[in-house]
């Protein structure tokens, strides 16, 4: 991987790992459905006016914009709405990084190396000792699966980006979100009618459209055109794992920004995380004996 692969990986973690903060202040002034409905409205247009549609059957291109966004994140607002903390979510959401590695390993026959697997419950074991910091006891029981959904439906989506190759990544977002926007949108006005759609739509205020922004224009437009190009030239396996620094970015930025305290549980769990996507990047070099492809 090149240089330029690395600064695009974390400018892509960067983006996302501030992206909860963003939700919470958009999911404060519309519900879940209705935020996804206005994301890739935002994403679509006008950027669809300027970008041909990739070379893509319709079918993949529907199936990208229905698990990559449609279900990612119509779970994903749905578990923050339920009351799942930002940085929990964050946390929680990156098992996709498991869910994709291991289903690429089935279906794509991608190679899972030992140093992979070493790296993962590494990592795996971080993420718990930041859950163990981060639960304070009042952790909806309801918000769990909706999460965890999420993370298995951006699985899919990685999956799907891997059968698509190697196209212009931002029209694929772009193109592939009409599936999600009409998805949003009918799931929104069964659930709250015209009138409460319409009445959603003027309450908002300004701190809710720089959030909708925010979600449409940096973290789907910059954050998946930029995963979807690099899934496209690397295996999801030696991607995807980086996905796990972004809740060790989510509370970071919440302890920079919003003055939020991190304990010995958190910084145990950021360093062990770290400690793992080292192991999974480089631990071939270090132990190429264990590293034969399964």
């Amino acid at each position: 991987m090149n240089a330029k692969d690395f600064c695009l990986i974390f400018l892509v973690i960067a983006i996302w790992g501030v992206n909860f903060l963003f939700m919470r202040i958009a999911l404060n002034e519309v519900p879940p459905m209705v935020l996804g409905m206005l994301r890739f409205l935002c994403v679509i247009f006008p950027a669809v006016l300027f970008f041909k549609r990739p070379a893509v059957p319709w079918h993949l291109l529907a199936l990208y914009g229905l698990t990559i966004s449609f279900g990612q994140f119509g779970l994903m607002f749905t578990a923050l709405d339920l009351g799942l903390p930002t940085g929990l979510a964050a946390l929680m959401l990156q098992t996709q990084v498991f869910f994709t590695v291991l289903i690429a390993g089935v279906l794509l026959r991608e190679p899972v190396l030992a140093n992979h697997l070493w790296g993962m419950f590494t990592a795996a074991a971080g993420l718990a000792l930041i859950g163990i910091g981060h639960y304070q006891g009042t952790l909806p029981f309801s918000a769990l699966l909706p999460v965890f959904g999420a993370a298995a439906s951006w699985a899919c989506g990685n999956i799907v980006v891997k059968r698509i190759g190697n196209v212009n990544a931002l029209s694929l977002v772009i193109w592939g979100s009409f599936s999600a926007l009409l998805a949003f949108t009918a799931v929104s006005f069964a659930l709250y009618g015209f009138g409460g759609v319409r009445q959603h739509l003027a309450n908002l205020s300004w701190q809710g459209i720089s959030g909708i922004l925010f979600l449409a224009y940096a973290a789907s437009l910059i954050g998946y055109s930029g995963w979807g190009a690099l899934l496209s030239r690397h295996p999801a396996g030696k991607i995807t794992p980086f996905a796990l620094l972004v809740p060790v970015v989510a509370l970071l930025a919440g302890y920079v920004v919003l003055d939020e305290r991190l304990g010995i549980w958190h910084w145990l769990g950021i360093i062990t995380v770290v400690c793992g996507l080292l192991l999974h990047i480089f631990g071939r070099r270090l132990i190429p004996e264990y590293s034969k492809t399964k």
